[in-house]
């Protein structure tokens, strides 16, 4: 049964890596020093601001959100590394994982997942996933063409 386990955590971290690509782009666009001085001088609450206002660039709000640790991997033998915690909640999932930035890539670590109602099924569990992580979505219709353009909000200029 174990193994059924492990394809599913391996399942379900595929679907959250491939619907927070944009998210942890925009994470790695910060210079790693920012981040590690932020982490390092415990300035959480600032850390939680600029992560939980690009969360919300998006996904909705209060769905996506920095959970508040954050570790700064820092060594003489290694680029940088930056652990964060991070939750989603959306559609009756409850998610919790690690999202490390590295020098050339990132990954995600699933630490708790919980269903209500509980799925039995792992399909059913992907395929909840999936859709609760696409309705979480922000709004994007403000963007064409790669840039955000201003809604008309009947401006006469």
């Amino acid at each position: 049964m174990q193994p059924e386990l492990s394809d599913l955590t391996t399942r379900l971290e595929g679907l959250l890596a491939a619907s927070i690509a944009e998210l942890t782009t925009e994470f790695r666009n910060h210079d790693v020093a920012d981040l590690v001085a932020l982490i390092r001088l415990e300035r959480i609450a600032t850390l939680q601001s600029l992560l939980d206002g690009e969360c919300e660039m998006f996904f909705k709000p209060s769905t996506m959100q920095f959970g508040g640790h954050a570790e700064a991997l820092v060594g003489w033998r290694a680029p940088p590394s930056v652990r964060l915690a991070m939750s989603f909640r959306g559609d009756g999932i409850e998610l919790y994982y690690r999202l490390t930035l590295e020098a050339s890539d990132a990954h995600v670590q699933l630490d708790l997942i919980r269903f209500e109602p509980p799925e039995a099924s792992p399909d059913v569990r992907c395929r909840r996933l999936a859709l609760a992580l696409g309705a979480a979505r922000a709004d994007r219709s403000t963007r064409t063409g790669g840039q955000l353009q201003a809604r008309d909000v009947g401006y006469q200029g």
